[in-house]
């Protein structure tokens, strides 16, 4: 066991799939570090995040919180600045807590006057975490590098354009970006990680590496760009009746979304293929940091979690992009290397119980003796680590979605207060509810793909009840509470075990 305090790399990447990893048997992507670290650690199957949008999703991480608790459902709308994240929780307990990457914190202007989008002002901090090297989608200091490295200015204002010739028959993402390997944001993203490791020095540290790829656009620098044949790209998950019998979100969806493309097959098997090369070169990237950690003595002192925000289509259910409660969008890969012998049991397995993205806060903190908070929703995987199953262990995985920011309530003809969705996801089914459009069903054992709706069957009318009750007790037992405790533990008498019984209260209590 290590004798000083954890360190913790905490990495991300954006939008990546669950399945592409090559641990998990892909057919064409290959992962041998992440493998490699799912050998050292465990691999959760079974985990999915609470919104498929960046900056909601994050937020959860962040806090440990669902999203209508955080009260951020949406890129760019501020997290309350009364919310704690994992930066304030490792920064008070005298971790050098940084992010180096994307973070899609916005701050609130209601506490920072600072944080006014018009002031312009570039934050020392996000989210409690200092901002050792920003980068949501083109960083200011990744810009400056590609400067320093002789790119002009097309390239700075187009850091991922590509070398497509002129009249090319071809996809654009069959062709290299501008940008080399050795100077792409993931590259530059792993060269200022590994130089945070050495600035930090022997204080311990918290890491959030966050890359921007492999989000859209899906274009690589070579080789990356041609490593897999796109004639070996599996075909999308979809059939025709989902276009015959849509769910009225759908169609509107593929329109903005521009989803349409992928209806041909040479687009999406040249955007498959070129996703899985944006996977293999974060996969090698990741490859140094690990070198560098165990060549530097990190590795056997440092708590090392691997996800995604969420997940990507690229042509299944007839899409791209992330929304909608599909797993290819809510499942994300997952996995956790904890160093202390503790752990040892569980080296190299696969843990098939439900974990939401929630857990990642708690699961820290545990690791790491800094305790909990009653604001935080959700539970720390360290007794799955070490081989143990908490008998009341979650049976199902819940999600909360806001889309009144979207084109939609136009289109849709759905008032904004009405743009809501849930989600609740078990082993057996998967149900959708929205507010103002129908039901969505999937029998899970008899259509594990997800591709045939049953909402509208007879014979499912019962599951239908059962599983809207199921979410609005789950939506009841996690409204934001964070502020009870306050009143409850100094009103007199009232001792700090909410199982315990409150002493006499007078009736106009």
């Amino acid at each position: 066991m290590p004798d000083s305090p954890l360190n913790v790399l905490f990495i991300m990447t954006d939008q990546m799939r669950a399945d592409c990893l090559s641990v998990l048997k892909h057919p064409v992507v290959r992962t041998p570090n992440l493998d490699s670290l799912a050998e050292e650690g465990v691999l959760f199957r079974q985990a999915y995040v609470q919104a498929a949008v960046c900056g909601p999703s994050r937020m959860c991480f962040y806090t440990g919180r669902y999203p209508h608790a955080t009260r951020s459902p949406w890129n760019e709308v501020p997290l309350p600045g009364d919310e704690v994240t994992m930066g304030h929780y490792f920064n008070r307990a005298g971790y050098r807590a940084a992010l180096c990457g994307k973070t899609h914190y916005t701050p609130d202007p209601m506490t920072d006057p600072d944080a006014q989008p018009e002031s312009g002002i570039e934050h020392d901090t996000l989210a409690g975490l200092e901002a050792w090297e920003l980068n949501d989608g083109r960083g200011d200091g990744w810009l400056r590098y590609l400067q320093q490295q002789g790119y002009g200015a097309d390239v700075l204002d187009n850091p991922f354009g590509v070398n497509q010739p002129p009249g090319a028959d071809k996809d654009r993402s069959a062709y290299p970006t501008n940008v080399s390997r050795e100077h792409s944001d993931t590259a530059f993203m792993t060269d200022r990680a590994i130089d945070f490791m050495k600035d930090a020095g022997s204080t311990p540290w918290f890491l959030h590496l966050s890359y921007f790829k492999p989000h859209l656009p899906i274009v690589a620098p070579y080789p990356y760009n041609e490593m897999y044949d796109p004639a070996t790209s599996p075909e999308p998950n979809r059939i025709p009746e989902e276009l015959e019998n849509p769910h009225p979100f759908h169609i509107p969806y593929r329109t903005e979304r521009k989803g349409i493309p992928y209806d041909e097959e040479r687009v999406w098997r040249q955007r498959r293929a070129t996703y899985y090369g944006l996977i293999t070169e974060i996969d090698d990237h990741l490859g140094r940091i690990f070198r560098y950690m165990k060549a530097h003595g990190l590795w056997e002192n440092t708590l090392i979690v691997f996800t995604s925000d969420h997940g990507e289509y690229v042509g299944d259910h007839w899409m791209n992009e992330k929304e909608l409660f599909y797993d290819e969008a809510y499942n994300v890969p997952f996995i956790i290397r904890d160093p202390r012998v503790e752990s040892d049991s569980t080296r190299g397995t696969i843990c098939d119980r439900f974990v939401e993205s929630v857990d990642v806060l708690p699961t820290f903190l545990d690791a790491c003796g800094l305790g909990s908070s009653d604001p935080i929703q959700g539970c720390s995987l360290v007794p799955l680590l070490h081989g143990e199953v908490p008998g009341d262990w979650r049976t199902a995985v819940h999600a909360d979605w806001d889309f009144r920011f979207y084109w939609s309530p136009k289109l849709l003809g759905v008032p904004p207060h009405k743009c809501r969705g849930w989600m609740v996801r078990d082993t057996r089914f998967k149900y959708w509810h929205f507010n103002g459009m129908p039901d969505v069903l999937f029998d899970l054992v008899a259509d594990p793909k997800e591709l045939h709706n049953v909402a509208d069957r007879p014979e499912y009318a019962g599951v239908i009840n059962e599983y809207r009750l199921e979410l609005l007790d789950w939506r009841m037992s996690n409204e934001d509470v964070s502020r009870v405790s306050w009143t409850y533990e100094r009103r007199p008498g009232f001792g700090k075990n909410p199982f315990e019984d409150p002493p006499n209260v007078p009736a106009d209590h």
